[in-house]
């Protein structure tokens, strides 16, 4: 069985998501101030994707969703956060700079 499958998964997933919403949400709170002494990438991890995730996954089971359909709903919203989506862009570059600068080394 993959993990998808798994309706275990689905129930720990669950319960993770929806208990630590709590305080994850206090301390994102907290951390709000000091958000522009934080690099892009920590900024961009801790609300647009951590904080995002746990945000929607937890609004979209309190729509009644399953875990399977809230969990779906909190990626999409997730990856659609723009402090996320250039969390993500500024590693696409910094991958994509590295293996440039290989490829002139091989020359």
């Amino acid at each position: 069985m993959e993990w998808a499958d798994d309706p275990l998964v689905w129930d720990e997933l669950d319960d993770l998501l929806l208990n630590s919403w709590p305080d994850l949400k206090r301390f994102l709170d907290a951390m709000h101030k000091h958000r522009s002494e934080l690099n892009p990438h920590w900024r961009g991890m801790l609300f647009g994707g951590l904080g995002q995730l746990s945000a929607a996954y937890s609004t979209a089971r309190n729509e009644a969703n399953n875990p399977r359909q809230a969990f779906a709903v909190a990626l999409e919203t997730m990856v659609a956060n723009p402090a996320f989506m250039m969390m993500m862009q500024g590693q696409m570059n910094a991958v994509v700079d590295g293996a440039v600068e290989g490829l002139e080394g091989m020359e």
